[in-house]
């Protein structure tokens, strides 16, 4: 059914990933040379009215407005323009990534999904493409108006009076080395600063998730320790940051502040000695202001840049994992049989499964028992085509899994898992969550009522105001663990499944529900092959097949009385469980 992919080469980096919007982001930069070119005009043209005004020349003030009106206005409407673009280019991306990162992770094997755990990819797909998307929509806009800006207004410096302008731009590279110290300790602070707020956020959730345990426990005051610990860190660090923000406004200020006093002194000398007009002045001292600008921005961006680069690599380590694809072709009418032919099943390096070899005959009942850690829900995973085995091959009516394309084989396979996954929707909708398109109204409707029997949730859905159109809350945790299991088992039967896998389902439901449930289902799924994982004997006793594993390995095999005759190990579970009833 699948057949592993390796990973791209690293030819997908940012920078090539940036260049993939390269006509909107072009858009943006011919709009931010405009706006900014503009910008820098205005200095110029303010100095030239006040030379005309200085040397008593005649001043049209209302061409003076119009002319500085007219400049206003463009460079408003260029900036409406180029904010409307990066917004547009800010959700694109936004958009894109997560469109690729759910695409990628809908073909991920369910190892895969566990090993980077859920809370990791929601945190690639969350801050981590913000970051991203904030960066290719104002990040490069701003380095390149900064860039344009300073490049700019120290050529108009040098143009105007180059003894002036020296003197300003050996002051430069001791701004630029200011920043760049503080800057350095400031990246640091910042990194310390995310790992701190994960740990916030680990504490944070493990003591609400646990709110009741810890109470039950009387461990209010450890949990409260463990949280100050952090939370000092935090404050800690962020006042570090903070101190040497407070370090840096002064310093850069101080030396603007020195430029501006040598420029008033000297400049003011060139004026007097009539070597500067009062407008040339004027404009060198708005080109002064201009300068020290973009010096800021450039180094806010080289952090957020910083950030945005270990974003995307997270985002594209996901983007370039191995996957699983499909390689079948076959549509199958899935009679039931299964078979498990050399299977072995290794995790770092570590033998999960080892050699294992059964068959089940369609329409039979089929218990796969063992303690924990004994490898049932690994044969569950196997099976359901979640993962892929390291070595061997599962058939499916005698055809190879491999072989049977995805579509086919999940609009037959009932699936019940371990774990309850309630989607916050009604409770119909989370009963049909597999639609099928082809079948009528009357025909969805006729399912659901039998899958919603079977599952004896009939009574609770009587006792809802809203009945089937209750919405359950997110995790469904307005549902106890029973009526969640059981919930889980009518959105598998609701498939009319022709293979029915269950991993536990009934642990969390009483001994006479489990009984109701079975009965149910024999009687309305006759056709149906069931293969169910248990650690209770008593409900499978009449099972057409019994496989006890242990430690990865298939013990034994067969009926009930056959394996209270051959099997020590399955004698002794029945006798510990007997007697645990007593």
């Amino acid at each position: 059914m699948s057949k592993e992919l390796k990973p791209k080469a690293k030819s997908n980096n940012f920078f090539k990933f940036i260049a993939s919007y390269r006509q909107k982001i072009i858009y943006l930069l011919v709009l931010a040379f405009g706006a900014n070119g503009l910008n820098l005009f205005v200095p110029r043209l303010i100095g030239y009215f006040i030379d005309q005004y200085s040397q008593n020349q005649q001043v049209q003030w209302w061409n003076i407005t119009w002319v500085l009106g007219g400049l206003s206005a463009l460079v408003v409407g260029f900036t409406v323009v180029q904010l409307a673009i990066s917004s547009n280019l800010s959700e694109t991306v936004g958009f894109d990534l997560r469109q690729k990162l759910s695409e990628k992770l809908s073909r991920q094997t369910n190892t895969y999904i566990v090993n980077k755990t859920s809370s990791s990819l929601l945190t690639v797909m969350t801050s981590d493409v913000d970051a991203v998307k904030g960066i290719v929509s104002q990040g490069v806009v701003a380095a390149f108006s900064a860039a344009l800006l300073l490049i700019g207004s120290a050529v108009a410096l040098l143009q105007i009076n180059w003894q002036l302008a020296l003197l300003v731009l050996t002051i430069i590279p001791m701004i630029v080395l200011t920043f760049g110290m503080i800057f350095g300790k400031i990246g640091n602070q910042f990194r310390l600063s995310q790992k701190n707020l994960e740990k916030i956020n680990r504490v944070i959730n493990e003591s609400v998730v646990a709110a009741s345990l810890v109470r039950v426990l009387n461990s209010q005051s450890s949990e409260m320790k463990k949280f100050d610990k952090v939370n000092k860190d935090s404050k800690e660090i962020n006042l570090g940051i903070v101190r040497l923000f407070s370090t840096l406004i002064p310093i850069v200020t101080l030396l603007s502040n020195l430029a501006t006093l040598a420029i008033l002194y000297y400049g003011g000398i060139q004026v007097i000695e009539k070597n500067l007009s009062l407008g040339q002045f004027s404009a060198f001292l708005s080109y002064l202001a201009i300068l020290i600008t973009p010096i800021f921005i450039l180094s806010f961006i080289s952090t957020s840049l910083s950030r945005a680069l270990i974003s995307f690599a997270r985002i594209d380590e996901v983007l370039q994992s191995e996957v699983v694809e499909s390689t079948g072709t076959l549509e199958l009418d899935i009679k039931g049989g299964v078979e498990f032919k050399n299977i072995n099943l290794e995790l770092n390096t570590r033998k999960i499964l080892k050699d294992i070899n059964f068959k089940i005959r369609p329409g039979t009942k089929t218990a796969i028992l063992g303690p924990t850690a004994a490898g049932k829900s690994q044969v569950f995973s196997l099976l359901a085509g979640l993962s892929p085995a390291t070595s061997g091959e599962i058939f499916i009516d005698g055809e190879k899994l491999s072989e049977i394309t995805p579509n086919s084989f999940y609009s037959q396979v009932g699936l019940v898992f371990q774990d309850s996954v309630i989607f916050n929707a009604s409770l119909a909708e989370n009963i049909l969550f597999q639609n099928d398109d082809e079948l009528t109204a009357e025909q969805k409707q006729e399912r659901l009522k039998k899958a919603i029997y079977t599952a004896t949730l009939d009574d609770l859905i009587e006792s809802l105001p809203k009945g089937l159109e209750t919405i359950i809350s997110e995790r469904g945790t307005n549902l106890s663990g029973g009526q969640k299991q059981r919930l889980m088992l009518a959105r598998a039967l609701a498939i009319n499944p022709k293979l029915l896998l269950l991993d536990d389902f009934t642990a969390r439901v009483d001994t006479n529900t489990e009984k109701m449930i079975l009965k149910r289902l024999f009687e309305n799924y006759p056709q149906v092959t069931l293969i169910s994982i248990t650690q209770k004997i008593e409900p499978i006793k009449d099972y057409d097949l019994i496989l006890l594993f242990m430690e990865g390995e298939l013990l034994a095999q067969g009926k009930h009385d056959d394996l209270l005759q051959n099997s020590l190990e399955y004698k002794q579970i029945w006798e510990s469980q007997q007697s645990s009833e007593s």
